[in-house]
């Protein structure tokens, strides 16, 4: 069984889940960032050798996400897709029989950088927001670096650095970690996609990481995390 991580933010309880989703229980919602769906099908045509089968085994992943928690709505906080998708892929068709299928529960997407060009017109099943999104306490964007500066104190959930650590006495040297960080305005989300990769951070004094393992999410001090 999975065991999750509880963080208590402004009034909100939210779960780290190992599989690299934050669950808002009193909104029945689930918030993943970083899909990166169809990157595998981008790079094979470019001849690089890619996992067979990772969309499919993340749709798969979201959706018993879903089922398990009982939510109403899926949150992913930008780069849904790797890059645009032609109305007739297959891919576009995949993503859009996925999504369509998680019905009643919505999915939305804060769109990210890797989404441009390609919002509203593929997947119609799917709810598009350009830019922030705010729902107190909370503010929703795909990058924290460039969320709307508008004075308002919100706790902000966002991807797009898909932030990793090297964790010491590790029994692997050099092993590197897919974490959520908790900063001093909010919380980064490692990236959902399996093929997706990670960029290692450093975390400032003050900040809290929290280390993912196959079953659990396991918080860890700030001088770890080098």
């Amino acid at each position: 069984m999975s065991e999750t991580a509880i963080l208590q933010v402004l009034g909100e309880t939210l779960l780290l889940h190992p599989e690299r989703a934050v669950i808002w229980q009193s909104h029945r919602t689930i918030i993943v960032a970083d899909t990166h769906f169809g990157k595998s099908a981008i790079f094979g045509q470019h001849g690089v050798a890619t996992p067979a089968g990772s969309d499919e085994q993340d749709r798969q992943r979201l959706t018993r996400l879903v089922i398990e928690s009982g939510v109403h709505r899926l949150i992913v906080l930008g780069d849904f897709v790797h890059s645009p998708l032609a109305l007739d892929s297959q891919d576009a068709r995949d993503l859009e029989r996925w999504s369509f299928s998680l019905r009643p529960v919505v999915v939305q997407v804060i769109v990210g950088n890797h989404d441009r060009g390609m919002a509203i017109a593929c997947c119609p099943s799917v709810q598009w927001f350009e830019g922030d999104q705010i729902e107190l306490p909370f503010r929703f964007t795909h990058d924290a670096a460039k969320a709307a500066r508008d004075g308002k104190k919100l706790f902000t959930l966002s991807g797009h650095i898909h932030p990793v650590v090297k964790l010491k006495g590790m029994r692997k040297a050099g092993l590197r970690v897919p974490v959520f960080w908790k900063h001093s305005g909010g919380l980064i989300l490692p990236s959902f996609g399996v093929f997706t990769g990670g960029h290692i951070v450093t975390p400032a004094s003050g900040d809290q990481i929290f280390a993912i393992s196959p079953d659990r999410v396991v918080p860890f001090p700030v001088q770890s995390a080098r």
